[in-house]
């Protein structure tokens, strides 16, 4: 029944065969126009298992180290140069750049503006001094109290710094506002810059570096923003004087260098396959018409990518980098009916007897990737759906278009050599088993020993880093900004996410109170420190009001005008602290007219789709991330991000991940194989160069210093596709002696998919070359295992005992 199905429709596009090609060329001329409407996105949330915690901290990440920020880091080539030349440089390039693309621009803090927001925040000490630090003002307002702080203030108006230092003295004659300096230095101190200001400009430590940090409205996730950004500061740069170098440290670089790395991959992996797949065929066929069959592949490709976007919206860049492989899987379709057709006597009989083995071998390629919708990565989804479109595409167009345009000769390269190699194949006793398949069977047995005891030497890389193929001066330029900039390394982030900032702020309180006890003051570093929420404002102003006013204000008057005269202090000398002692009293959600607390708010404080979140900042370090991770358990909307969790976490879940897949498509193509086979027997010979191609990737793999990773564990699962194929057409063959050629269509498929594969080892990027990798590894040895192991096999264990 099937097979009259088949050749009804393969007789009826016979008889219109110039119409169908019209039509199939008509498709392809729209899909390759249509490659420049298609939607590519670089996101590698794409590429991750839908963990929920994995999600949120890799997009927490993006969103809040440096997302919309720019840093411009510049340097003296020169030790003829000096520091003042480098801050002229600064203010040339800072006058330069402005709106749209650069909103402002931090290029240092003047100092006598710091002085000036320092003794403005000491203002807001009737809402920041809680409780216990009240209790400890009053243990200083007494005679000794008192005269020990005059003392103290006394000597340091005989110090050097002194001129900086008087303002502070008369607003805070006693010291009490001290813990609220040293909270605000210690938050300063946990953005990890080490950094000075010399005359108002950020300047390093060896005076021979500064850095400018923009604000810009571009996310680092918009390709076509970023590119336009890094263009304008590019330009801009340019005015620089020759004894400056200047580096740009912004995400927005990895996006567009990413982009660059994937786009220049894919043509040089595109140019370099096409360009070997033409010359194979030329040379091994000598027939320019053999050239259609590598047509065959690539058009099924550019049509499944337009077809793909249509119905996906958007394709990643990293399953359009498998176009070159899935151009070598699919070709083998082409190859197998174009070498039947020139081996065979009658043209539909060719087909016919290669249309079985070619449509079993399909499905279970088909297989393979059909486990990937089980997966909850995105990405593999895509996958699938675009490899699958591509092999029935390139299957129905083999089958059914190419037959009918391969031009039948009487003698061919191909023909000749292709019926030696059988001649001499069949020569051989199918009655004996031969010492040589005993030998062949034994050398499998070891190299499958090996292989097993190598695989132990495995290891999987689960870092985010592995991503990002940017170029390599971006990667320098970071370095070399940390070894000038950064003190510490990135420290973990405890978030509460809140619908407002009040809200956030009163959570944040609470767990600064906790994290104080289990992970020490010093190494959390929290916006509670220094700018509780409004509730607690407002209860440590009532507290600061009735504290002062049951007579605390006037005996420290008294005081202080009774020891003061003893170092020569005048009766106005500490005015200002009286002045203000209730001069913010009144509490306001945030104090507009302090510009550190701006600061403060940009570096603790993220609004992202109208939700608030605060951050704090401790060092990442398992003992510290296990300690908070039991207090976050305690606080809905509260969560940790850690680089070195979330590396765990995502080693886990593609762990997980990959097992469930891999164990669904072993299953599949177990069951489709023996369904389609009908025989437990040629199912087992079958699965051989499946099983070799695993184990030589897991073997191999790790003498080459390589690990495995997400890409490599979905190429790995693509290889059990391509080598069931040749499991599957060797098998067929050695079971029904066919004449079609199978075994130089077999080494044919082998070789284009070895090149469609081996050119992603040209492939800068990463994840395209692990890709390439893997495929090569266990394609090369699962070919070699169904053209040998197979038949040997085949004559000891199955014609032996017939």
């Amino acid at each position: 029944m099937l097979d009259d199905h088949f050749f009804r429709l393969y007789g009826n596009i016979q008889r219109s065969k110039w119409l169908v090609a019209v039509l199939t060329a008509v498709v392809i001329i729209a899909a390759v126009i249509g490659l420049k409407s298609v939607c590519f996105d670089n996101n590698i949330e794409l590429m991750l298992p839908g963990n929920d915690e994995v999600y949120r901290s890799i997009r927490f990440l993006r969103e809040s180290n440096l997302s919309d920020k720019v840093i411009l880091s510049l340097g003296l080539k020169s030790s003829e140069y000096t520091t003042k030349d480098l801050i002229a440089a600064v203010k040339k390039i800072e006058e330069s750049l402005g709106p749209p693309l650069v909103t402002d621009v931090i290029s240092g803090i003047p100092e006598n503006n710091v002085v000036e927001e320092m003794l403005e925040l000491l203002k807001y000490a009737p809402q920041l001094i809680d409780e216990p630090n009240l209790l400890l003002i009053e243990k200083q307002i007494n005679p000794s109290g008192v005269k020990e702080s005059l003392q103290n203030n006394y000597r340091q108006f005989l110090t050097p710094a002194s001129t900086l230092i008087i303002p502070f003295i008369r607003s805070d004659p006693l010291g009490i506002y001290s813990n609220i300096l040293r909270s605000l230095q210690k938050i300063y101190s946990s953005v990890g810059y080490e950094v000075t200001v010399e005359n108002g400009y950020f300047i390093s430590k060896d005076r021979k570096h500064a850095m400018l940090i923009l604000d810009t409205p571009i996310n680092l996730t918009d390709g076509f923003g970023s590119r336009k950004l890094i263009s304008y500061l590019n330009n801009r740069l340019n005015i620089l004087p020759d004894f400056i170098s200047a580096d740009i440290i912004a995400g927005h670089l990895h996006t567009v260098s990413n982009e660059d790395v994937i786009k220049r991959d894919i043509r040089l992996t595109l140019i370099i396959a096409s360009t070997a797949f033409i010359l194979l065929f030329i040379v091994v066929f000598r027939d320019l018409g053999a050239i259609i069959i590598f047509l065959i592949p690539l058009a099924s490709v550019i049509v499944s990518i337009n077809i793909s976007n249509l119905i996906l919206n958007k394709l990643s860049y990293f399953i359009i980098g498998m176009g070159a492989v899935i151009a070598g899987i699919a070709v083998d379709y082409g190859i197998h009916v174009y070498t039947a057709l020139r081996i065979g006597d009658s043209r539909q009989e060719a087909v016919k007897s290669i249309a079985k083995p070619l449509i079993i071998g399909a499905l279970t390629t088909i297989s393979v990737f059909a486990s990937f919708f089980f997966s909850s990565v995105q990405g593999y989804h895509q996958l699938a759906f675009f490899s699958i479109l591509s092999i029935i595409l390139c299957l129905a167009c083999s089958l059914f278009i190419l037959p009918h345009f391969i031009i039948k000769g009487k003698y061919n390269k191909l023909a000749h050599t292709v019926k030696k190699y059988g001649k001499q194949i069949n020569q051989r006793s199918l009655k004996e088993p031969k010492t040589q398949d005993k030998l062949i069977v034994l050398c499998w047995a070891i190299f499958m020993i090996i292989a097993l005891i190598l695989s132990k030497q495995i290891s999987f890389n689960s870092e985010i880093s592995q991503f990002d193929g940017s170029e390599i001066e971006i990667i320098k330029a970071e370095q070399k900004f940390n070894s000038v900039w950064v003190n510490k390394t990135s420290p973990a982030v405890f978030v509460v996410q809140e619908n407002s900032l009040e809200e956030a702020l009163k959570v944040n309180e609470k767990i600064y109170r906790e994290a104080k006890t289990v992970v020490g003051e010093d190494n959390f570093s929290s916006l509670a420190a220094i700018w509780p929420s409004k509730q607690t404002r407002e209860a440590n102003v009532d507290r600061w009001k009735k504290f002062w006013k049951q007579g605390k204000e006037e005996k420290l008057r008294k005081l202080i005008s009774t020891y003061g005269s003893d170092y020569n202090f005048s009766e106005d000398a500490f005015s200002p602290f009286f002045d203000n002692l209730y001069a913010c009293t009144i509490v306001e959600d945030e104090p507009k007219r302090i510009k550190i607390y701006k600061r403060l708010k940009e570096r603790f404080v993220i609004a992202k789709n109208n939700r608030l979140q605060v951050m704090s900042f401790f060092p990442d370090e398992d003992k510290y991330v296990n300690a908070m991770s039991t207090i976050s358990c305690h606080y809905p909307g509260t969560f940790l991000v850690s680089r070195k969790v979330l590396s765990r976490m995502l080693s886990k879940s593609v762990s997980s991940e990959i097992i469930l897949l891999s164990g669904i498509a072993a299953i599949m193509i177990s069951l489709l194989t023996c369904l389609l086979l009908k025989n437990i027997k040629m199912t087992a010979l079958a699965l051989i160069p499946v099983i070799t191609g695993t184990a030589a990737v897991i073997g191999i793999i790790p003498i080459f210093g390589l690990s495995l990773n997400a890409p490599s564990l979905i190429a790995a699962m693509v290889v059990l596709g391509l080598c069931i194929d040749y499991g599957i057409f060797m098998v067929y063959t050695c079971s029904r002696n066919l004449k079609t050629g199978t075994r130089m269509a077999v080494s044919l498929s082998a070789i284009t998919t070895l090149i469609g594969a081996g050119v992603l080892l040209f492939a800068n990027h990463p994840v395209l070359f692990s890709i390439g990798a893997t495929i090569v590894s266990g394609v090369l040895f699962g070919y070699i295992a169904s053209i040998i192991v197979i038949p040997s096999f085949y004559r000891l264990w199955i014609e032996n005992t017939t």
